[in-house]
């Protein structure tokens, strides 16, 4: 029998804060990491009371890869620098219904995209980062609201790219305002909606422009693509340093985090839906960003370092430490 408890959403602030690897923050981390693998555990008690038709796969076979995700984690204390790295572990890759997964994917992807724009700010200092959200009408039909919601915004990127090319060949054109920006990324993200129990499909992007989007055209040009939403917010990143910049971040990739907040049916639903749909969508000076694939920590080479093995343990005690070994420099 499952509890119908939504974990609070973690957020992606705490996998890449600058000192969260530091040794003093490793019980924070082990909360966190039990938190997710909590809610896990949950989700697969849940997928188990399905019924056997329900979805295109295996049901015991998924919910066995929830309850290995996170059953144990191989932590490297790098003693001689303060510092922790998550070395090894179990995962699942089931991001959209483990939230350990999801916040280790989102974590990969905000450092690569990040880094990617402190490179491009570098080459090009005019260039200003936006936060840039379009919306849909709610609907009662999730995969209805999906679809039109993913076909708008193809729609919309193959303007951009055929104004492009039209300028390319020396034609005047009529630019929409995706074209002011050099490059940018979103993601999709749904949600049940405040009050009501209809979808609410939307996007969180990053545009990066020398001159700032408007908000009313954006907005006129949504409703011409959509037929029934116009509602889009655009607005200036605050602060520009590259913590500032972070956080502006960290609304584009933390769509998959938020999914363990939702109700397990409703989770279960849109992992049927979603799965193997693309949600990070990039365009311009973004295009070719590569996210690992490993979600562990970087390693740090020639130190010497203490191995410690975690396992959790399911009577309610969290991560026990079950081994430790000393090694020599790698």
């Amino acid at each position: 029998m499952t509890v119908e408890s939504p974990l609070k959403p973690l957020t992606l602030d705490g996998e890449v804060d600058k000192n969260f690897d530091d040794s003093s923050n490793l019980s924070f981390r082990l909360n966190r990491y039990e938190q997710a693998h909590r809610r896990a555990l949950d989700m697969a008690g849940h997928i188990v009371s399905l019924d056997s038709n329900q979805g295109g796969e295996d049901l015991n076979h998924l919910a066995g890869l929830l309850r290995d995700c996170g059953s144990y984690l191989v932590f490297r204390d790098y003693y001689t620098v303060g510092k922790i790295r998550l070395h090894a572990a179990s995962f699942c890759r089931k991001h959209l219904l483990c939230p350990l997964c999801a916040i280790r994917r989102g974590a990969k992807a905000l450092k690569a995209y990040t880094d990617k724009l402190s490179v491009l700010l570098t080459d090009d200092p005019l260039l200003k980062p936006y936060l840039v959200t379009f919306t849909l009408k709610n609907g009662p039909d999730l995969g209805e609201r999906f679809n039109h919601f993913f076909r708008s915004m193809t729609r919309y990127t193959d303007k951009r790219r055929e104004a492009l090319k039209i300028k390319k060949h020396g034609r005047s054109c009529v630019p929409v305002e995706m074209n002011k920006a050099k490059g940018g990324v979103s993601s999709i993200e749904v949600k049940r909606g405040s009050g009501s129990d209809l979808w609410h499909v939307h996007s969180h992007g990053v545009w990066l422009c020398a001159v700032p989007p408007d908000a009313v055209k954006l907005a006129a040009e949504w409703k011409e693509i959509t037929g029934d939403s116009f509602i889009v917010d655009v607005r200036p990143f605050t602060g520009n340093t590259m913590e500032d910049y972070l956080k502006g971040f960290m609304e584009v990739f933390k769509y998959a985090v938020k999914f363990s907040s939702m109700e397990f049916a409703d989770n279960w639903d849109v992992y049927n839906l979603l799965s193997g749909r693309r949600l990070i969508n990039s365009f311009g000076v973004f295009r070719g960003v590569v996210i690992p694939e490993e979600l562990t920590d970087e390693v740090l080479d020639d130190l010497p370092y203490l191995e410690m093995i975690y396992r959790y343990l399911e009577n309610g005690a969290g991560y026990s430490l079950s081994n430790y070994e000393l090694k020599d420099a790698i």
